[in-house]
């Protein structure tokens, strides 16, 4: 339906209202939106970086002690002495 003088115009893509700047202005403020975004997304990655960087370090360090610990078992197994069996000593 074309408009008509007199009526108001209908809302729609095509009559937005919104004017050439505004326009520009729209999607500058998209692309500054989408930067800061992008900023806070790496920021973020590299936060997750460093998180599973000290997680691998932590973890490392962990399967260190266990196998030490697994040697210092089978060295008291081989040894006769199993700790797992001793009494305590206020029995």
């Amino acid at each position: 339906m074309a408009d008509m003088p007199g009526r108001p115009a209908r809302p729609g893509w095509h009559n937005a209202g919104f004017t050439q700047d505004a326009a520009a202005m729209n999607q500058e403020d998209r692309f500054i939106s989408l930067e800061i975004k992008l900023a806070q997304q790496e920021d973020l990655l590299d936060e997750l970086n460093k998180t599973i960087y000290r997680q691998e370090r932590r973890i490392d360090g962990l399967e260190a002690m266990v196998a030490k610990l697994a040697d210092h078992v089978r060295t008291l197994r081989d040894a006769g002495q199993s700790p797992l069996n001793e009494r305590p000593p206020h029995y």
